[in-house]
């Protein structure tokens, strides 16, 4: 009888100490995870981590499998990849635009996340950036063609084969001005006088306007402009002349563009992240996404709740009872106590650096393991880096309360050394 109740008691005491493990496994891991969700600072973290505005503009943005989207940014202007479409893309959609609309939406997913909301919404609100196109394409559009290099001709406008052959080179010019590509060359028009020029502009305008080079559309918006067109033309000014064209090609080109950007909008110009996730992903619905986070929300809000307050209580107790157990010997009452919480701070210690150097690796995993269809390669790497971040932002914090409680253990074990040193010395006889 007396080895089955040592027995029992043994058990009784392993369970105990498994329970304070099981406490503080979820206190100080399992809690601080879910706790970390709901904090917005820990995005902020992860944004800075993987330089996200700078890569957003560095990277996706210029990625060629995006040059349709970001071609429509830019008013249907083709600009140089690595320079000028980079610098007009900051005009834009500035930086501090960017970075107000992520935070947005990291404040509304914290608050669906923390019950605040009812419904989750990720969306960027693209009205501002839609009205910069049109003055950023004409903004630089003007630049080009104020950098031009325009050699001078000997050719002479006085006579009809002259006039032919500047508007044999000037209509392909302006017809590409149209598509939106900028002019690294043009033609002279200071051949000749002022008062040549003013007496040849109308045949060499109605040649243009002619010319097979040139659609009937962009002839139509060039018509529009004869008189504003006859001034640099008679001043002999081609950067003129191209900059008045730019006023009459550029806007209903970037307007198009406009047209075409919003069309794949909510109204309010709203751009609904979650249904672009969606469409991108053969695999995702959206009740798919909505499921998966109502049942993150109510994870995180048990688990921040009830739960962490179940987990302390057992930590509590259990550490009470176990030293109940050894009533009749104070400092076994608290030497295993301390011992208890002392292991288990440790074994929470490497749990928590375990979670927090493989969760960034499964969360890059599962993003680049995804099916997507059309979605740029940058961005998904940058997706990628970014769970990844997050990842290992949302693990961390555990290392000081992980600690404090490995010191309390050792600190009762110590305890427990001096009591017992303290009762010997007082049964040694005199």
């Amino acid at each position: 009888m007396t080895v089955f109740v040592k027995l029992l008691r043994a058990l009784g005491k392993l369970v105990l100490g498994l329970a304070v493990l099981a406490g503080l496994l979820h206190f100080l891991i399992i809690s601080n995870l879910t706790g970390r969700l709901v904090n917005e600072d820990v995005y902020y973290a992860a944004i800075d981590g993987v330089d996200l505005y700078n890569r957003v503009y560095d990277e996706v943005l210029v990625d060629e499998a995006l040059t349709e989207q970001t071609g429509n940014l830019l008013g249907g202007v083709h600009l140089d990849v690595h320079g000028q479409a980079v610098a007009a893309l900051r005009e834009i959609l500035p930086p501090a635009y960017l970075q107000e609309q992520t935070e947005d939406n990291i404040g509304r997913f914290t608050a669906y996340m923390n019950g605040e909301t009812g419904q989750l919404e990720i969306y960027l609100e693209l009205e501002e950036p839609l009205e910069r196109v049109l003055p950023t394409a004409q903004t630089e559009a003007a630049r080009v063609i104020d950098a031009l290099d325009i050699p001078e001709t000997a050719e002479s406008l006085c006579t009809p084969e002259g006039v032919e052959q500047l508007a044999d080179d000037t209509a392909p010019l302006l017809q590409r001005l149209s598509d939106g590509r900028l002019p690294d060359s043009a033609s002279s028009l200071r051949a000749g006088s002022p008062d040549c020029r003013e007496q040849e502009f109308e045949r060499w305008f109605d040649a243009v306007l002619s010319d097979p080079a040139l659609d009937p559309q962009t002839a139509l918006f060039l018509a529009g402009a004869r008189e504003e067109l006859r001034t640099p033309f008679v001043e002999g000014d081609t950067r003129g002349l191209l900059q008045v064209a730019t006023v009459s090609l550029i806007g209903p080109l970037a307007e198009d563009a406009v047209t075409d950007l919003r069309g794949q909008l909510q109204p309010g110009d709203r751009l609904d992240l979650i249904q672009l996730a969606v469409a991108q992903n053969d695999d995702l619905t959206r009740g798919d996404i909505e499921e998966s986070a109502e049942s993150l929300r109510s994870a995180a809000s048990v688990s921040n709740g009830l739960g962490k307050v179940v987990a302390l209580v057992v930590v509590v107790v259990g550490s009470l009872l176990l030293a109940l157990t050894y009533r009749s010997n104070l400092a076994s009452a608290l030497r295993w106590p301390g011992v208890v919480l002392a292991l288990s701070g440790a074994v929470c210690l490497v749990v928590g650096y375990v979670l927090n150097l493989a969760l960034p690796g499964i969360l890059r995993e599962t993003a680049e393991a995804g099916s997507y269809d059309s979605v740029a390669p940058s961005a998904v790497r940058l997706a990628s880096d970014l769970l990844g971040s997050f990842g290992q932002q949302a693990t961390e914090g555990f290392v000081l309360p992980t600690v404090t409680v490995m010191l309390v253990g050792a600190a009762l074990v110590a305890a427990s050394s001096v009591v017992s040193q303290s009762h010997r010395f007082r049964t040694v006889p005199q």
